[in-house]
């Protein structure tokens, strides 16, 4: 019978910071777009400001006789031109500020998750288990097999994968909560800038 490498692995708590990742990154990821989308006042005024453009450019057309009707027409487009820039100008602003928002929330979220889980591994990987099942002849330790399994699982192994697992007496045989965390908000991510590209064509 094959038995599982895994000493610990609490389930209820991986689901939970999946979700957590994923709810979170779906919701800021919402709350920016809502904002990049541009006002029924604003597409009105785009669409006003191409028929004065084009109503300007017939009225050049027409030569010198059209000219007091023309300067007129090109400073309602100027000043149609300056009111959009303004809008434009509006909305960038405030998708500056709530993406600094939510910046600051996915630290402190990020936080709340480091201590409310300081010293818990969500996933840890029993080494006796690996090395007992290892080729005769090859004597591993029971560490360096949990340490060797977790490096494969988890590659490239960085200083993100250490931070996360602080606390915890395995480090590196053990999943710490922030890395759970991160791959959901990863996961959605991708899944996100993927459909973005593919609702563009």
């Amino acid at each position: 019978m094959l038995q599982t490498p895994l000493s610990v692995l609490r389930v209820i708590d991986l689901v939970v910071l999946l979700a957590i990742g994923a709810i979170y990154e779906f919701a800021s990821r919402f709350i920016v777009h809502q904002i990049r989308l541009r006002s029924p006042k604003e597409n009105n005024m785009r669409a006003e400001l191409h028929d004065l453009r084009y109503e300007t450019a017939k009225n050049r057309s027409l030569g010198p006789s059209a000219f007091v009707e023309t300067a007129k027409l090109e400073r309602q487009v100027l000043a149609k031109e300056k009111e959009l820039a303004s809008m434009e100008s509006g909305r960038s602003d405030r998708i500056a500020k709530v993406e600094a928002i939510i910046k600051k929330a996915s630290t402190a979220v990020q936080l709340i998750i480091f201590l409310v889980y300081w010293g818990v591994p969500i996933l840890s990987v029993d080494g006796s288990r690996i090395a007992s099942s290892a080729s005769v002849g090859h004597i591993v330790s029971a560490e360096d097999a949990a340490n060797a399994c977790m490096r494969g699982i988890c590659f490239p192994y960085c200083v993100w994968l250490k931070v996360a697992a602080m606390g915890v007496t395995e480090q590196a045989s053990s999943i710490g909560a922030l890395v759970v965390y991160w791959s959901s908000q990863t996961t959605v991510k991708k899944f996100a800038e993927v459909f973005e590209v593919l609702s563009v064509r």
